[in-house]
Parts: structure tokens; C-alpha cells; sequence
């Protein structure tokens, strides 16, 4: 074909070693990946390790994944039978990558394998992004070596920047540490395809778009649109070719002969072969394979993922309706903050570059449409695996727009040298002006491209400070264990050692994944009940101390039923226990129990050894940041006699102003579920540690005051019957314990070093309390507490007297926190002054929903006499009579953030959202 013989020769290909040598940003590059791989695979398996990985979904495709290792295609038991994965979907690339099991059988290998494709990928994008800045240059020019290599000076860096700036992107990374998926896996893949359709390689670029069709259903579109890509590019190449023919001036360019030309090109029938198969792959797996298999587990005859776009439909007929008999409906939800922040979140980090190449972004709207129109957060939040397949497109969208830009600037900053030998003797200062003025666009040459660099850089370091899931970022969240739950860990590799590797096994959530690697495995209690001749589960892990999906008193009764039956004990440690079908023992080893039992103080034991029931010794908290999932931990020192039967441990988690968050009954820990105060020996230490919760900002612990060690008191209630031992702060840094120096008041290191103060002063003019105050945020938004910090100083409360603290805007009272000083506890407040010359007071007032940002309110507080509601009057330090009542705070309202991924899916982990 003529364009074939148009089509200028292609330098010959060095190899991978010899480019690595001769362009120094790709051992650079090569570096930043063996750092990526390192840091993000230490970090996946820090997740693993610390049982923070989950049967879904993990477990379920580590044992479709294995499965396929050993002949049988993506078969899972994870629904209590043997089925297949394509109930939900089909993803051939598993069976691909099933391979490296036999290597290295174990969960981690496919972490592994995430995370070095996902860095691999920065390879093809950094080669796309040179080729395209490299077009400056003609295609004869770029075979000078003298032309191409002064410019490569320039355009290796510029690619390196993005390169950087795809390894940098958060989605990326969510993607990574969201346990195993298929979707991640075809990110290389695509911009493998992009480089191959670049640089007219239709051998590569077919794999590669097949490879990208055999991930996911929905990623056969993207496969289409790569195909429909490498046409469009060709035909755009043979237009040029047309253009350059001789023809009569004014003529036009035949689009008939355009695409004659390109149909008869080995790309142009490849291209649009990919195109039709990727289609039709496309509707036989969303529409034929996946309903096939659907019914089988959700009753339903096709794919289960429609019902996710809740007001559009539940079906892709319905959906498809929405969009043309409701697109205001389309366009309100894809304009809703979230979504609109979820857009602004995938081109940021390629410094907005994406906006001037819009085609290669439509390539991926199928995808982007489905995440951004969805119903379930996780999908337009970008903190999941959805949007990792998107990544690719924004950053080789940004690699085109970058060259577009370069081509600009480039024709803008090309002059001709100086010819010295036509002038005169002079200077060398004179001949250095001569040349600069000359070549003072082409010698902008380089400062356009570090300040291209630089616009790259920030913005990259700007989306991973802000986003990003590495050390220093915003949501670095590396799995910090206290020693007892490390101590834990280490034991499951004991525990798995003794399940035969082609044992059929039962097992906890957070367990499952360390025993998918079998034909046979299922999540606590499935897999009990008779099943057929094969896969009935012999075998039962269980870890009552992490994720289970059931009441800790539901998994014991399931537990006792089984060993009422024919099952029996094997082993039994720590909260960790092994059970087989026929096994004889049917008792529960003591070890079993050491969960729930800290290594006791000697010192503590023998100061606590006389008490008549155990003491609360001691109060921790330990949280996971990512969803601010936050569990509790208490422990109680039983003295030389064990406790009576009418003992029952106390641990209120309460706000500031003393309202129930959680107590041992909301949700029974495991620790006493098991091991009841009723077992508590003589000496022990209990630890009991609650279920996870999602807390307030400020909140505190609270006990039976007759049952805790004196020393840890930080405040009692009035009676003495309850006793405030530890309160916390949860910031971005997660739950902060607030540090109480011993001889301290409660919360003097809360507040500034000058705080306001206002004397209250009775009708004679003498000095009653004097009050330091510090309202503590400048700005709110609607519906949440302003939080007031108060600290009353005198020598005894005024009898009959009461504190107000009002909310106003423009003179009106919008909220009021009125009544005694509290402290997450309301205590006495005369006993307190008398014993400390001051009491704390910490007050919630609720900032109403229905306020206007811009509003700018003010709280105030003074005392009042409850039986006639007489005011006392205040003056300042220079007795200047301020009124009756204080302005302790003013702040303005704002608009509320966003809510973040945790909030999004979880409610009750929005009221600690900074």
C-alpha cells in the first residue's frame, strides 16, 4: 500500500538495557519503581498480617484464582456450595495470572502481583509521553541523532515528571490497599495498548487490547474503545498522506479513498476486527454469561451491579431510559459535590494536562459514567479499585496534552544560530549578545520545560499530600498493632499448619484469606450443613478476636452446638480455636482464653490485692484510621479472691456532656461473652476489648466508681458513684489520648496560655467565681457542636446558682447548653473547688442545622439564680462591669466539608470527620 511505503523508516530499537543506559530518567524511573513495589507490597501485607483483609473480597478470588491454577475456572464456594465466580463476574484474567500460584501459593503472591503491574504500567507511559513530546521534530528529523538528542534533554524530563505523577496519583493507590481485584490488573494493560497504537505495533496492541477485554465485563468496552482508538489514529494518519498527494489546487481530500486506504492496511482491519470482537465479548458476558450464573446465588437473571444506580433503575433498560427521558435526573446527580470533586480528584494530579487531549478521555466515559452515575459511594469516591482503570486514560490524556502544549510552545521558541564567520572580530561579550538576541526564543527553551516540570511536580505532591496512601500523606494509614494483638497474629501460621492443604475448611471473616488457597473453603458458620458427597467442611478455624460477621454470642452458640455434636477441639490459643469433624475433645483448652488476659503488674497486684471486686486498672483505645473504626480497651485487676457472682465490669464511653455513646451491654465484647466474670480467677488481669465503634470528636470513659483504681480518677460525679478515668481526641492523626500530668487540672493544658477571664460578683461587688474561657473553633458548620471549654475558679460554689450558655445569632437565642458544670460526668462542684480551687467544664452547644453559611454567631455565658432567675453581674480584671452575661465565643459559620469515603459509607463515622 502506498502509505506503507509513505511511511517514514523506524529507527532501529535499542534494547531495554542499552535505553536504560543512554537515558538516565529510566534508571531513575526503574528506582522509583522497586521503591513503589516496596512500599506499597510492605504495606498490603502489613494488611493481611494484621487481619485487615476480608473473605470479600479477597478470599473469594484468591480461592477462584487457585481454583483455576489446578484446571477448574474461577470456582468459589464462597456462598456455602461450589458455584463460580461468574455469578458476578467474568474475569478470565484470572485464570491468566493463575500461573504464579505455583510459584508461591499464598494470598500474598497476588498482592504482590497488584502492585508491581500497577507500577510496571509508569514503563509504557513514560515511552508514549517521549514519543509524543519527540514530535516536534519531523520524522526525518528525529532520525538525526544531532536533532533528537538536544531535544531528548529536554523531553525526558518532562516525561519523567509524569511518570511521577501516575505513581503518585491516590486512586492508584486506594486500589492497592483495598485487598485483591481484577480491576487493577488492567491498568498496564491499557497503557501498554496506547503505546502499542502509538507507536504502530498491531501485534502488541492486539494482546494488549484482548488482555485488557479479559479482566472484566465492563472492560470490554474499554477494549472497544482502544480499538476504536488505533483506527481513529489511523485514518487520521492517512488523511495526512492524502493531503500531501499532488493534487489541483482547492482540491479536496477524498474521505472515500481515506478510508479505503485504511481498511486495506494490516492495522486498519485489526483495528476494526478488536472493535467488533470487544463489542460482542462485551454483551455475551454482561448480558449471556453473567445472568446465566446469576440465578444460581442471587435469583435474579441478570447481573446484580445494576441495582446500584438507584433513581435511574435496576436494570439496564431502565437506565438507558433515564438517560433519554430524564436528563435533568442524569445531570443533578452527576453534578452533586461529590461527584463533581470525584472528576476534579482524577485530572488534578496530572496538572489539569488531560483537558487538552478531551478524545482520549471520552475513550474511557463508559467507565466513567458508571462510577460517577452510581449509587454506591465507593465508586465515585476513588478510594476503592473502581477508578483505577481511569488512571491510565487521565495520565495518557495528559501525556497528549503535554505534547500538544510542547508542540505549541516549541514553534514558538525555534530560531536559527548565529553565523559568526560573516562578522567582524569582536568581543566575546559582543558575540555572546549577538547570540543570545538571536536565540532568545529558542533559549526559552529550557525554562518552559522546567516550569512544566515543576507545574507537574506540584501538582502531583499537592493530590498525594491531600490523598494519597503512602508515608507523609494525608490518609497514610500503615497498620500500628498494640503488642498483644502482634503477639495474636504470630500465632495464626501455627494454627494453619495443622489444617491438611486439601482439607475442606470453615473459617472467620478475617481468616478466610490465609486458607483460601484450598478447593473447599467457606466463611463461619457455611459449610457445616451437609452439602453433598464432596466439599462439606471438616475443618473450622476460628478467631473470635477479629472480624467475624456475627454476634460474638451468636458464633459461641454455633460454637456449643457443634461440640453438643460431632465435632471436637483441636487446639485452642488466644482466641483462636481449631476445630475437626470427629475430633475427641470437646472441651475448650484454658489457652484458648488468654485473649482475654493481660500479663498483670506485680506492683498493681499487690497494691490492688485486698480489693473486694476488680479494679480498672487501665483504658487504651486503638483505631483504624482509614474508617475511623475504633475499638476500646479495658482492663480490670481481680485481687486475691475472685470476684462475687453479682459483679459486673463497667465502661461508659460517653461526650463531653455526659451522654451515653456505648456501654458493655450496646454490644457485648467478645472477652465477655467467653470468658464472664464469673471465670475470673484470683489475680488476673481481664482485658476486654469492645467491637469496633464509630465515635464522636471528644468523648470519655466512665466507670463504676467503687470499682476503679484511685490513681486513674481524672474527675467523680456528684454521689462519687461514677468516675471519669481517660477522654479522648480523635484529629487526622487518629485517637489521641489527652495527657493528664499527675497534680494537673483537668484540661489546663487545653487551653491558651492567656485565656479570657470575667469575675462574677455578688450585689455587694465581692468576687463569688472567676471564669477563664476559650471558645475552641473559629469556624462551624451547620449541625455540629461547638465545643466550649470553661474553667471556674473560687473557693465554693454560689448556693442556688446555675450556669447559661446560649447560642445567638443577631441578639436570638438559637441553642442553649444550661445547668451545673460537667465534665463528661456532672461532679460536685463545691467538692471539686475545694479540693482543687477549680472546676473543668466542657460543653457540646449544638450549632442548628438550618444556619446559613456566612453566619457569624456568638455564645455567651453567665449565672443565673434557678429559683427567680435573677443574673449575677461580671467585671473584668480592672472591675469594669462587662454586663450579666460573657461573650466566651464568636465563630462564623461555614459550609459543611464534603463528606469523605468514610463517611459516605459508613454514617456514624461522619460526626469525627475533621
Amino acid at each position: 500500500m502506498i502509505s506503507r511505503l509513505l511511511r517514514p523508516a523506524r529507527p532501529a530499537r535499542p534494547t531495554a538495557l542499552f535505553s536504560a543506559v543512554v537515558d538516565p530518567y529510566r534508571l531513575l524511573l526503574l528506582a522509583a519503581i522497586v521503591l513503589y513495589i516496596l512500599i506499597f507490597a510492605g504495606l498490603a501485607f502489613d494488611l493481611h498480617n494484621g487481619m485487615r483483609t476480608h473473605r470479600s473480597d479477597l478470599g473469594q478470588i484468591a480461592q477462584a484464582v487457585w481454583n483455576s491454577s489446578r484446571g477448574r475456572f474461577v470456582e468459589m464456594t464462597d456462598n456455602g456450595f461450589v458455584a463460580t465466580r461468574l455469578t458476578d463476574h467474568v474475569e478470565p484474567i484470572l485464570a491468566l495470572i493463575s500461573p504464579v500460584l505455583w510459584f508461591w501459593e499464598d494470598v500474598k503472591a497476588l498482592l504482590l502481583l497488584q502492585v508491581v503491574v500497577v507500577a510496571v504500567g509508569v514503563w509504557p507511559l513514560y515511552a508514549l509521553t517521549v514519543r509524543r513530546l519527540d514530535t516536534l521534530l519531523s520524522p526525518r528529523e528525529q532520525q538525526q541523532i544531532w536533532q533528537i538528542e538536544p531535544l531528548r534533554q529536554l523531553t525526558r524530563p518532562l516525561a519523567f515528571a509524569l511518570a511521577i505523577a501516575y505513581l503518585l496519583t491516590p486512586q492508584l493507590q486506594s486500589a492497592l490497599l483495598t485487598e485483591f481485584h481484577a480491576a487493577p490488573l488492567a491498568v498496564p494493560l491499557i497503557l501498554w495498548a496506547f503505546w502499542a497504537i502509538d507507536a504502530r505495533r498491531p501485534g502488541p496492541m492486539a494482546v494488549a487490547i484482548l488482555l485488557v477485554a479479559a479482566v472484566k465485563e465492563e472492560m470490554a468496552l474499554l477494549a472497544a474503545g482502544l480499538a476504536l482508538w488505533a483506527f481513529w489514529r489511523l485514518l487520521v494518519e492517512q488523511w495526512r498522506i492524502e493531503q500531501d498527494r499532488v493534487t489541483p489546487p482547492g482540491g479536496r481530500t477524498s474521505l472515500l479513498r481515506v478510508l479505503t486506504d485504511a481498511l486495506g492496511t494490516r492495522e486498519g482491519w485489526l483495528s476494526l476486527t478488536l472493535l467488533l470482537v470487544t463489542l460482542s465479548w462485551f454483551y455475551l458476558a454482561t448480558f449471556v454469561i453473567v445472568p446465566a450464573h446469576a440465578t444460581q446465588v442471587y435469583a435474579t437473571g441478570q447481573s446484580v451491579y445494576f441495582a446500584r444506580y438507584g433513581a435511574l433503575g435496576d436494570s439496564p433498560v431502565d437506565i438507558a431510559k433515564s438517560f433519554l427521558t430524564q436528563p435533568q435526573l442524569v445531570w443533578q446527580i452527576a453534578m452533586e459535590p461529590a461527584r463533581r470533586h470525584y472528576i476534579w480528584g482524577l485530572i488534578a494530579p496530572f496538572g489539569l494536562l488531560s483537558l487538552l487531549a478531551p478524545e482520549i478521555l471520552l475513550l474511557a466515559l463508559p467507565l466513567l459514567l458508571a462510577n460517577l452515575l452510581s449509587a454506591y459511594p465507593a465508586q465515585y469516591y476513588g478510594d476503592f479499585h473502581y477508578s483505577a482503570p481511569l488512571v491510565p486514560y487521565v495520565a495518557v490524556s495528559a501525556a497528549y496534552g503535554l505534547a500538544r502544549l510542547w508542540r505549541w510552545s516549541g514553534r514558538r521558541t525555534t530560531a536559527q544560530s548565529a553565523n559568526y564567520q560573516h562578522m567582524a572580530a569582536a568581543p566575546t561579550g559582543i558575540m555572546a549578545l549577538v547570540s543570545l538576541l538571536t536565540n532568545a526564543r529558542t533559549a526559552l527553551r529550557p525554562i518552559i520545560t522546567l516550569l512544566l516540570v515543576l507545574w507537574l511536580f506540584a501538582w502531583s505532591a499537592i493530590a498525594y499530600l491531600n490523598g494519597g496512601r503512602g508515608p507523609g500523606a494525608a490518609q497514610y494509614d500503615p497498620v500500628v498493632d498494640s503488642a498483644a494483638a502482634y503477639a495474636h497474629q504470630r500465632l495464626l501460621p501455627y494454627f494453619l499448619a495443622q489444617i491438611p492443604n486439601d482439607a475442606a475448611v470453615t473459617a472467620t471473616a478475617a481468616v478466610h484469606p490465609h486458607l483460601s488457597m484450598r478447593r473447599y473453603i467457606y466463611q463461619f458458620p457455611l459449610g457445616l450443613p451437609e452439602i453433598g458427597t464432596d466439599g462439606r467442611a471438616e475443618w473450622a478455624l476460628l478467631d473470635v478476636t477479629t472480624n467475624t460477621d456475627m454476634a460474638p454470642g451468636d458464633l459461641k452458640s454455633t460454637v456449643e452446638t457443634l461440640l453438643a455434636g460431632e465435632w471436637g477441639v483441636v487446639d485452642g490459643a488466644d482466641g483462636f480455636l481449631l476445630l475437626h469433624r470427629g475430633a475427641p475433645m470437646r472441651v475448650i483448652p484454658d489457652a484458648f482464653y488468654d485473649f482475654a488476659r493481660a500479663v498483670p503488674s506485680a506492683d498493681v497486684q499487690r497494691s490492688l490485692a485486698a480489693a473486694a471486686t476488680p479494679q480498672l486498672v487501665q483504658t487504651s483505645a486503638q483505631q483504624w484510621l482509614r474508617w475511623r473504626e475504633t475499638k476500646v480497651t479495658a482492663e480490670w485487676q481481680v485481687g486475691e479472691t475472685p470476684p462475687p457472682a453479682t459483679f459486673t465490669p463497667t465502661l461508659d464511653l460517653v461526650n463531653p456532656s455526659g451522654d451515653l455513646l456505648y456501654n458493655l451491654t450496646t454490644a457485648a465484647p467478645p472477652a465477655l461473652v467467653w470468658y464472664p466474670p464469673t471465670r475470673w480467677q484470683a489475680g488476673e488481669r481481664v482485658r476486654v476489648t469492645t467491637l469496633p465503634l464509630w465515635l464522636p470528636k471528644f468523648w470519655g470513659t466512665v466507670t463504676d466508681g467503687a470499682t476503679v483504681e484511685p490513681e486513674l480518677v481524672l474527675a467523680r460525679s456528684d454521689d462519687g458513684s461514677r468516675a471519669l478515668v481517660n477522654f479522648f481526641r480523635q484529629g487526622p492523626e487518629g485517637i489521641v489520648d489527652v495527657p493528664l500530668p499527675a497534680g494537673t487540672p483537668p484540661l489546663a493544658t487545653a487551653y491558651p496560655d492567656n485565656p479570657a477571664t470575667a469575675n462574677f460578683v455578688d450585689p455587694a461587688g465581692n468576687v463569688v467565681l472567676s471564669l477563664r474561657g476559650w471558645g475552641g473553633a473559629a469556624t462551624m458548620t451547620p449541625g455540629q457542636p461547638f465545643l466550649l471549654w470553661l474553667r471556674w475558679f473560687g473557693a465554693e460554689w454560689p448556693a442556688q446558682k446555675s450556669v447559661f450558655v446560649h447560642l445567638r445569632v443577631n441578639g436570638e437565642t438559637l441553642a442553649q447548653q444550661d445547668g451545673a458544670p460537667r465534665f463528661f460526668l456532672y461532679p460536685n462542684a463545691n467538692d471539686v473547688l475545694a479540693t482543687r480551687g477549680l472546676v473543668a467544664d466542657l460543653r457540646e452547644v449544638p450549632v442548628p442545622a438550618d444556619l446559613e453559611p456566612g453566619t457569624v454567631a456568638t455564645v455567651v455565658v453567665g449565672l443565673y439564680d434557678w429559683e427567680n432567675g435573677t443574673r449575677l453581674a461580671i467585671v473584668d480584671r480592672a472591675n469594669q462591669p462587662l454586663g450579666e452575661e460573657w461573650t466566651v465565643g464568636t465563630f462564623l459559620v461555614v459550609p459543611a466539608p464534603l463528606p469523605d469515603q468514610a463517611c459516605a459509607m459508613i454514617e456514624a463515622s461522619c460526626a469525627a470527620q475533621q
